[in-house]
């Protein structure tokens, strides 16, 4: 099996799970763990950059230009 067909089907088979986790089949930490035994089933490494994975830590993410404690430090998002 080629790289890509192997990421394509981790893809789609992600997708099926992800689905599931949306409408409360699984938690959380079920679709981590499913993650990981899909991955090694279609040969791809941890760390690859096609996995599901969010890298980010979630309590320090900058979103829409703003962080926690004011915008790009400034406190309480005065200009």
């Amino acid at each position: 099996m080629s790289k890509e067909e192997a990421v394509l089907r981790y893809k789609t088979a992600m997708s099926v799970f992800k689905q599931w986790l949306a409408n409360g089949v699984i938690t959380h930490d079920d679709l981590l763990e499913i993650n990981t035994i899909i991955a090694a089933k279609y040969g791809l490494s941890i760390r690859s950059i096609y996995l599901e994975n969010d890298l980010l830590c979630k309590e320090k993410r900058v979103s829409n230009g703003t962080a926690k404690g004011g915008r790009y430090g400034q406190e309480n998002n005065q200009t």
